[in-house]
């Protein structure tokens, strides 16, 4: 984890970047006790964070109750967007003061697929796809004029799911 602080008057910003976890969120905590010893106004820049746990996200909650307690301000600027997926999924959008989101993901090769994994076809031995000559075919004409098959239920007992083309 990389962590800064930079202070100018009475306005402190903590930058933080790469993950924080666990192990990294006693430091943040420290950090910004330790800036609202000097300022008024904390933000804490999330755009370098790739990646946050409910620990981390504890250390910013604790801010937030921090800034309340001693009357100061305390905003997240920069939120990244793997920050800001955590930070909604706890329902806590609403609760910290959200200056900016950067809209950017904060390693930006995260989740690229490469070139060069094509997509492979993958077969089950639990499928049955053969279909019995003694019973009707039943298919769906959609709008765009293609056929789907439909899938029936088999109660016969074998596990087995069978398509009907």
């Amino acid at each position: 984890m990389s962590i800064e602080q930079k202070i100018n008057n009475d306005k402190g910003v903590l930058i933080l970047g790469d993950e924080i976890d666990l192990d990294q969120s006693p430091i943040v905590r420290e950090n910004i006790k330790d800036l609202f010893e000097k300022c008024k106004t904390v933000s804490v820049d999330l755009a370098n964070v790739s990646y946050i746990d409910s620990s981390g996200i504890a250390a910013l909650v604790e801010g937030m109750q921090t800034g309340k307690k001693e009357q100061k301000i305390f905003t997240l600027i920069n939120v990244s967007n793997e920050v800001m997926k955590v930070i909604k999924l706890a329902h806590l959008d609403k609760m910290f003061k959200i200056e900016s989101e950067s809209h950017a993901d904060a390693n930006p090769n995260a989740n690229k697929p490469s070139e060069e994994a094509a997509p492979q076809e993958v077969s089950s031995e639990n499928i049955d796809i053969t279909q019995e000559k003694s019973e009707e075919i039943k298919s769906e004409t959609s709008q765009d004029g293609s056929v789907k098959p439909q899938i029936d239920r088999d109660d016969s007992g074998d596990d087995k799911i069978k398509f009907k083309r």
